[in-house]
């Protein structure tokens, strides 16, 4: 008895059949994900697109919405993926003009027929007078460098080809040029009006010309006799020429 005891339970030993099914279920999880990556490789990396014609169909577009006195100066082909184009390259062209980022995208064609209908493209709009941020780096899953541009109430991914990648830089300088230039001539005009306020507080005088009457001051400058004599403390309407006098108080 005590011999039997110190030998302890015996090792459980898993049923062979048990072990196939295992195994055999999870071949069939790895061959299902395995299908289903491939799936998604095909989606992103097969499909590109008409990007030449969807170009040429953009740069139409963006004449089109440019308003009075803006011009375009320097654009670039991007690329853009969506969930309801299930994950197909968007084409289009991101341009800079002398106010605003601009981009136009031609989606990819519908996967089933469907009626003859009007083209709709995708637009975006980012005026350089409103706050715009900008990240550089790899999107969609890490396929493609591209771009990131956030504003107060929107926000797109753009991807852009490896020799586009130039293009799109200018793009992104200019934008920061004219934003620059925004702030430069808000910040002169700020001063300015600073500027104007403090002189309009300042005291004003004047210096009496020969031939020049106390009352004749007066309806120059808007003011009436009794205040001028009052400012400057005159015993009687009697001035003399090259007397100041003060014709506006400071404020």
């Amino acid at each position: 008895m005590e011999a039997a005891a110190s030998r302890g339970p015996r090792p459980v030993t898993p049923h062979p059949r048990r072990g196939w099914r295992t195994l055999l279920r999870l071949s069939a999880w790895s061959i299902g994900f395995t299908l289903m990556l491939a799936a998604i490789g095909g989606v992103l990396f097969m499909h590109r697109g008409d990007a030449e014609g969807s170009a040429r169909i953009a740069n139409r577009e963006l004449e089109l919405m440019l308003e009075r006195g803006e011009t375009i100066d320097w654009r670039a082909p991007v690329m853009s993926r969506h969930w309801w184009h299930y994950f197909r390259l968007t084409h289009g062209v991101l341009a800079a003009t002398n106010r605003r980022l601009v981009y136009v995208g031609v989606p990819p064609e519908e996967i089933l027929p469907r009626e003859a209908e009007p083209q709709l493209l995708e637009e975006s709009s980012f005026p350089y007078d409103r706050p715009i941020e900008i990240w550089r780096g790899r999107v969609f899953l890490g396929t493609l460098s591209g771009v990131v541009i956030r504003s107060p109430d929107q926000m797109r991914t753009f991807g852009v080809a490896s020799v586009e990648r130039a293009r799109l830089d200018s793009v992104l300088s200019l934008m920061r040029r004219q934003q620059r230039i925004i702030r430069e001539t808000d910040e002169a005009e700020r001063q300015r009006a600073l500027s104007a306020a403090l002189a309009a507080r300042q005291p004003v005088y004047h210096v009496v010309a020969r031939g020049e009457a106390l009352e004749l001051i007066a309806r120059q400058y808007n003011v009436s006799v009794e205040q001028l004599i009052e400012w400057n403390g005159l015993p009687s309407p009697k001035i003399r020429v090259g007397q100041s006098l003060l014709v506006k108080p400071r404020t």
